[in-house]
């Protein structure tokens, strides 16, 4: 896809994506999955580094509010960290176009994990 991550900048996990014609609809606009799976990485990459050294996660749930269409440019995306539990992580992110203006925002669940790769066995 082309993201490119940036780390952890003001205590949100940022990524970049420079828009090409591959992330556009059929209406010639950004295609709804392709923020989804911005928004989907940089809030499980905020629960990730909120957990101690080879844990991880996985997605339960994401809601996901689109804005305003975007046709060309870069986007860039901020998720950050709201809740930890003893099983489950809770984010809150939003895509951001050039002049800073929100696209969309999101909030998601995740299941927090042993390890940050689960074997076959372990996930039955």
């Amino acid at each position: 896809m082309g993201i490119e991550s940036l780390g952890i900048i003001d205590g949100a996990a940022t990524l970049q994506l420079d828009l090409a014609q591959r992330h556009m609809s059929r209406a010639n606009r950004v295609h709804g999955g392709v923020l989804f799976t911005l928004l989907d990485s940089a809030l499980g990459r905020s629960i990730i580094n909120g957990l101690p050294e080879g844990r991880g996660c996985a997605t339960v749930e994401i809601k996901v509010n689109y804005f305003r269409p975007i046709q060309s440019g870069r986007v860039t995306v901020r998720g950050r960290l709201k809740e930890l539990t003893k099983s489950l992580g809770y984010a809150e992110g939003e895509v951001l176009n050039e002049e800073g203006k929100v696209l969309a925002r999101a909030s998601g669940t995740f299941f927090l994990t042993k390890t940050m790769r689960q074997e076959d066995r372990e996930r039955i």
